[in-house]
């Protein structure tokens, strides 16, 4: 690993699949993006999931919909996440937090975190009401039955690809006469 950095409570790590990125995202990194002097987007695959977007296609869509964001970067990582902030300088992790249904798993990532890396806080931070269902696993169900129903869900260059990827929706699964 790299050397370590002195960790800076004004560099934040929010990491994550988006797999693809919807609005909710975006809208966690535009508010973080005002808190803090950098904020770092650090792309990860998720080995329990099938991606709908290569990791390099996330980074470029991320990119895409953040090129005005001029204090985030996009990046790939692997690894421990508290490492990756230890070894990029960031004091701070940041976590979307939506519904009741999420605190369990976070708390326990955050108390694993802490014992790991006591000098990493995390901040969860809670998306506005209208984003608060979305997920990328809703996002990846809707576009394989009806892409064009999207567009309220993810940035106009997510939504652009999805609907190159899957121009039908659900035209491409067979329909049960039962």
């Amino acid at each position: 690993m790299t050397a370590k950095k002195n960790l800076s409570s004004r560099v934040a790590l929010y990491p994550g699949s988006f797999d693809p990125v919807h609005n909710g995202h975006v809208h966690i990194i535009r508010r973080a993006a005002k808190l803090f002097d950098r904020v770092i987007v650090a792309v990860a695959a998720n080995p329990d999931k099938q991606p709908l977007f290569e990791i390099p296609e996330r980074v470029e869509l991320l990119r895409e919909a953040l090129a005005d964001a001029g204090n985030v970067e996009v990046i790939t990582f692997g690894g421990l996440t508290v490492d990756n902030a230890k070894r990029l300088g960031a004091g701070v992790i940041i976590r979307g937090l939506r519904l009741v249904s999420d605190f369990e798993s976070e708390l326990l990532l955050d108390m694993h975190n802490r014992r790991l890396e006591p000098g990493v806080e995390t901040l969860y931070m809670m998306p506005e009401k209208e984003y608060i269902c979305f997920n990328s696993s809703f996002v990846k169900q809707i576009v394989k039955l009806d892409s064009s129903r999207l567009s309220d869900y993810v940035p106009a260059c997510v939504f652009k690809r999805l609907r190159e990827k899957y121009p039908t929706g659900g035209a491409s699964f067979p329909v049960s006469s039962r």
